[in-house]
């Protein structure tokens, strides 16, 4: 990944805002993408400082923080779509021609800041964890903070789509459902998916109970959203968990081995197992708790902690 930065044009306490991009997606002069560190914002402890979330934060802090993200990729005159992220496997399709699907709790112009009217949503309608489209012009957002943004682009039929995998969205497929929807709806052929796996909790820090576990390979089910029972077979195939010695788990409270559970390689696995190419998977390879001065991490800081914001968008031909 290459690191970027770009100076506030506020004059953010915090520096310059920071983010990362994958090298493979930067060959597209129309893609836009942005994964951001948790620099160069407004917002104090606990979540300093570049914190797009509402939920710890004060409002003015967490829109400004919104208009700063998009200022640094030149996307502050565009709408924002944006799901209630509930750690599901369900993918929403964005069509600029309804956006009164998207709108009834979201007025256009939702705040204010510098001058600069930020349009993204802090009280999204639509429940999913990841969203597609094909429109030009308009920024697909989402917040993390230890769960895995998945960043999905089809350079043949020019679509993108934006996933958020948790421990329950990837046990329950989202990274299958996400191509299967772009595959259904675009017509995009899984080989030709170019897909970025973004910093998220790694295996080192990431220790399980035996239900996770259990839930993986469907000896247990949710009791909301159950797991699809065509995807049942590829989820567990694709899970990946391991013991390690209570020696090397800081978090352990025992000297019993510790179960942990691999996200990046259980999403990595799930996209191949869905007809992603391994040479088209770039993998960030950042764990966010082992980097807590770059990335929020809600395991590590013990829930109290912001969330860093991952855009997705396409420009118009010829801008």
């Amino acid at each position: 990944m290459i690191e970027q930065q770009a100076a506030s044009t506020h004059g953010a306490p915090a520096g310059p805002v920071r983010y990362l991009q994958f090298e493979q997606l930067l060959q597209f002069p129309t893609l836009v993408h942005a994964i951001f560190t948790r620099h160069g914002g407004y917002s104090q402890p606990p979540c300093a400082s570049l914190n797009v979330s509402f939920k710890e934060d004060q409002p003015e802090a967490a829109a400004a923080n919104r208009l700063l993200a998009l200022q640094a990729l030149g996307l502050e005159s565009w709408p924002c779509a944006t799901v209630w992220q509930i750690h599901s496997a369900e993918v929403a399709l964005f069509e600029r021609n309804r956006w009164e699907d998207w709108l009834p709790d979201w007025p256009y112009r939702v705040v204010e800041v510098a001058g600069h009217q930020v349009v993204w949503t802090p009280r999204p309608r639509r429940k999913a964890d990841a969203i597609m489209t094909a429109e030009r012009n308009v920024v697909l957002a989402m917040s993390f903070a230890d769960c895995l943004p998945l960043l999905f682009y089809d350079p043949q039929r020019q679509v993108i789509a934006l996933a958020h995998a948790g421990w329950r969205g990837t046990a329950r497929g989202i990274a299958l459902t996400t191509v299967e929807a772009l595959r259904q709806h675009f017509g995009c052929a899984p080989e030709n998916l170019l897909v970025g796996i973004g910093p998220g909790i790694g295996s080192c820090c990431y220790a399980v109970d035996e239900p996770v576990h259990d839930l993986f390979y469907g000896r247990r089910e949710f009791t909301e959203l159950p797991v699809r029972p065509e995807l049942r077979n590829l989820v567990a195939e694709s899970a990946v968990f391991s013991l390690v010695p209570a020696s090397q788990d800081s978090s352990a409270a025992s000297a019993e081995p510790q179960l942990h559970l691999d996200l990046w390689e259980t999403n990595r696995r799930q996209l191949l197992l869905a007809g992603v190419k391994a040479e088209h998977i770039a993998l960030a390879g950042l764990c966010t708790a082992c980097h807590q001065e770059d990335f929020f991490s809600y395991r590590a800081e013990r829930g109290r902690t912001g969330r860093f914001p991952v855009l997705l968008a396409l420009r118009s031909e010829g801008t």
